[in-house]
């Protein structure tokens, strides 16, 4: 095996909690897209850190100062994730009636709401880190957080 199908095997095993970032471009498009590379980065200031793919329709509209959400999906949002990682249904993101597209678009029952502001993008071969600066975070008491491992849903 190579090296980048054992790192792929290795990188498998880890759980991850599926979240969909959306924002709105400057031609006032709301855009999504399904995310599993997010992580806290600080408290002070709360921060946190998501990958974007170079290739995504969404990359182009994160820039410096711009504001976004990560949505963290429940298991009930199966579907929409499905929906918001499909290039062929970039159409039919915001079709739900569970988005709030009043501002930042956000999911009103995502298992959590981060709103950040764009602080940092790190340019590294196929994708970008972008570094968000949160300014506001809202969650739920219950906790039903939709994860996926291993090419599937957990």
């Amino acid at each position: 095996m190579s090296l980048q199908d054992n790192f792929r095997k290795a990188m498998r095993s880890y759980v991850y909690s599926v979240s969909i970032l959306s924002n709105v471009s400057e031609k006032n498009e709301h855009h999504a897209i399904t995310v599993s590379s997010v992580t806290s980065v600080s408290i002070d200031p709360p921060s946190i850190l998501v990958c974007i793919n170079k290739s995504a329709g969404i990359h182009d509209t994160i820039k410096i100062g711009t504001r976004f959400c990560i949505n963290l999906l429940t298991k009930n949002h199966e579907d929409l994730s499905n929906v918001c990682s499909s290039y062929k249904e970039e159409k039919n993101r915001f079709t739900s009636d569970q988005w709030d597209l009043s501002g930042i678009p956000f999911l009103k029952d995502a298992q959590a709401n981060i709103f950040c502001e764009v602080d940092e993008l790190v340019e590294y071969h196929t994708h970008t880190i972008v570094i968000g600066k949160v300014f506001e975070s809202s969650n739920r008491d219950t906790i039903n957080t939709l994860t996926y491992v291993d090419g599937s849903y957990a």
